[in-house]
């Protein structure tokens, strides 16, 4: 009888093995076309009870899953992800310029100014090519000024789209950490946690294309997860991850941090090495950024170049009131001009009437009709004391004065402005009426270049309690130290030392000078990065901080392209664009402007071709070339960080796609191979039946025997 109760033993191991086996076959089919689902199998092992064979044990459910395929399916994710992220921005940004080729863009608007001072210079008494140039400058700086915008509203974009990837990527990390708990629990408990671990598995799927992740299996079942670098995010728990998300325009973005409020707490930037995230930072960071700086700086040197030329320029009849630039001097700022420079009063005829010219190597004022020379002090403030007296003159002509970083000058039916042929004057490369902005063509809000001409030796006249505060990264890109720097002292020297403070300053990672254009400079040393994230200094009543009179920040560089417009007084009379050059060498009484004069136009119209300095921006290095080229240059710059990305997109996608066949191949379910296992496990479990149902007809037997 023992011997049939061993049969029944042995038969109902087998029933029970083969039961398993087709419950997970049948799951195996049943996922055969979910995504990342892995393959299942019985692991069998013989049962032997005192030393003879009893049946079979299911050891366990074990998974075809390949550690290193995933690997690189999820390496190759993470490359996928940072690819995309960037080609989708980079590809808009490109269509934000517009086809270099196309009609209605940035570049034919370049093209469209000078096309219409060209057309003056055929007509220069019509009306209708006046108020066209004047359109057509209009639109150029709003055109400026909506591609600036919109790349700038990319760049937000990334910004806020990190922050949902950072939340995703959040929210995956715990989902995780609970699943390797349970896979623990159940592996513990010698239960199946196979359909724990395919869900644990796409979880970390998933987070592949967000961060880069490295897996580490542990012996109980469970996973640990590090990005490249070794950053811990899943362990024994998960690591939480936040950001805020705070960024303005064209201000200094916030950081990813890691288990924000624990003793663990860092910045976790500087860990993420690929991935959507990494995509996404790179976008905000570097790729959009170079290109809205390099167009800041071509809309800024436009602005430029044209108020050089039309500073000398005049139109018919020239304006009687000229009113400069924000310059953010003040009256006790020195001069620091050399050469000569030379204003017109003339007559409701054009005729001159009056000449005064301004001799900065002698610091002299001297005038024709009447005949009057004066002294001024190498100040500001003094010049313009000084010229108003001379202005004031009988018989009256008109008046000067500097206030809140503004000069104004006035005089009979119009003024006119210009140089002495030879020792033309110059302030930091610009000449006094171009430096002053007494007859710019395009205003803007603020400074558009950033020579200022400013001694060390000048008094600083920061309101008092303004402070400059830095944000220091190195080279991994860590927050090493946010200093602050308030005003110190009277002069600009002063405020250079507290600048180059190695305590209180940025002396440690940076040097703070002043050029040979009177520009400070901030030079990062090697291995740190200084931004600043707040400005609230000001020059006295002018408004004007030193970051926009300097170009420090990205707020004040960045954003130039923005709020350029015509002249007010040219747009409500196109009749004051300068399209005349007159000539101040002229005899007094004689007359210097004319109606049809075109030497103005043609200035204005060369001014496309002439070479002249651009400033590094962006992705663009420090060069000399012409308006037209720098253009077609940032247009080349789009064009070719687009094909770039969108080409890394393509190769990104391909090695994804092989490296998620060969994983399906290796982990994926083979409907023919499943089916058939289960032919073999309902043969056998049918045997088990059998050899169940013979040995129930041998007891019957024997029973009957007895």
């Amino acid at each position: 009888m023992s011997g049939i109760g061993s049969i029944f033993g042995n038969a109902l191991t087998g029933l029970q093995a083969s039961q398993a086996a087709l419950t997970v076959v049948s799951q195996n089919i049943a996922n055969a076309n979910t995504p990342g689902y892995v393959r299942a199998s019985p692991q069998f092992s013989p049962q032997v009870i005192a030393g003879a064979g009893a049946g079979v044990n299911v050891e366990a459910i074990t998974r075809a899953a390949d550690r290193f395929l995933a690997e690189a399916q999820r390496t190759s994710a993470a490359t996928q992800g940072a690819v995309s992220a960037r080609a989708e921005l980079l590809d808009r940004a490109q269509l934000a310029f517009g086809d270099p080729n196309g009609a209605q863009t940035l570049f034919t608007a370049i093209d469209d100014v000078f096309s219409a001072f060209l057309t003056i210079a055929q007509d220069p008494t019509s009306s209708v090519s006046r108020n066209a140039a004047v359109a057509a400058i209009g639109d150029l700086l709003n055109e400026f000024s909506r591609t600036a915008q919109s790349i700038e509203a990319l760049r937000l974009e990334a910004d806020q789209r990190l922050g949902e990837a950072v939340t995703e990527a959040d929210g995956l990390l715990g989902r995780i950490a609970a699943l390797n708990a349970e896979v623990g629990l159940t592996r513990q408990g010698g239960g199946d946690s196979t359909t724990v671990e395919n869900a644990r598995d796409q979880l970390i799927d998933r987070l592949s294309a967000l961060i880069d992740v490295r897996s580490t299996p542990q012996p109980n079942g469970v996973v640990e997860l590090r990005t490249n670098n070794g950053a811990l995010l899943v362990g024994t728990a998960a690591a939480r991850l936040s950001y805020d998300n705070t960024a303005s325009a064209y201000g200094v973005p916030g950081s990813i941090t890691i288990n924000a409020g624990l003793p663990t707490e860092a910045q976790f930037d500087p860990a993420v090495g690929n991935g959507k995230i990494a995509g996404l930072i790179a976008a905000r960071d570097v790729d959009l950024p170079q290109l809205g700086d390099a167009l800041a700086n071509l809309a800024a040197v436009t602005a430029d170049a044209l108020n050089a030329v039309h500073a000398t320029t005049a139109g018919a009849p020239p304006a009687s009131t000229l009113t400069g630039r924000q310059t953010g001097l003040l009256a006790t700022d020195s001069l620091n001009f050399s050469g000569a420079a030379v204003i017109g009063v003339v007559d409701g005829g054009g005729a001159l009437v009056r000449r005064i010219t301004i001799d900065f190597d002698n610091d002299q004022i001297v005038t024709e009709n009447p005949a009057d020379t004066r002294s001024f002090t190498d100040s500001v403030g003094n010049l313009a004391t000084r010229l108003n007296e001379v202005l004031q003159l009988a018989p009256a002509q008109g008046a000067a004065s500097f206030v809140n970083g503004v000069l104004t000058v006035s005089g009979g039916a119009g003024l006119v402005l210009g140089d002495v042929a030879g020792d033309e004057s110059a302030r930091a490369g610009r000449t006094f009426a171009h430096f002053f902005g007494l007859n710019d063509l395009v205003r803007a809000p603020a400074p558009v270049f950033y020579e200022a001409g400013v001694a060390a030796a000048d008094l600083h006249g920061l309101v008092t309690g303004g402070a400059l505060d830095f944000e220091i990264t190195d080279a991994n890109g860590r927050v090493i130290a946010a200093p602050s720097v308030v005003a110190a002292g009277t002069t600009w020297t002063n405020y250079l030392a507290a600048l180059n403070d190695a305590t209180t300053g940025i002396g440690q990672y940076a040097t703070a000078a002043f050029d040979a254009n009177g520009r400070l400079t901030l030079t990062p040393r090697a291995g740190y990065t200084v931004d600043i994230t707040a400005d609230s200094t000001a020059r006295g009543a002018t408004d004007v901080s030193v970051s926009e009179l300097f170009g420090l920040a990205r707020t004040a560089t960045a954003t130039r392209a923005l709020g350029l417009a015509v002249n007010s007084a040219i747009t409500a009379s196109p009749a004051k664009l300068g399209v005349g050059k007159p000539d101040l060498g002229a005899a007094i009484g004689a007359r210097i402007v004319e109606a049809g004069d075109t030497r103005g136009a043609q200035a204005l119209a060369a001014a496309r071709d002439t070479a002249r300095s651009f400033l590094a921006a962006g992705n663009l290095s420090a060069q000399t070339t012409t308006l037209s080229l720098y253009a077609s240059r940032i247009a080349g710059e789009a064009g070719r960080a687009a094909e770039q990305a969108a080409k890394a997109q393509t190769g990104a996608e391909a090695v994804f796609a092989a490296a998620t066949e060969r994983r399906s191949q290796t982990e994926g379910v083979s409907l023919d191979d499943e089916l058939v296992k289960m032919t073999q496990f309902q043969q056998s479990y049918a045997a088990a039946s059998r050899v169940i149902q013979a040995a129930r007809e041998m007891f019957d037997i024997l029973v009957n025997m007895a």
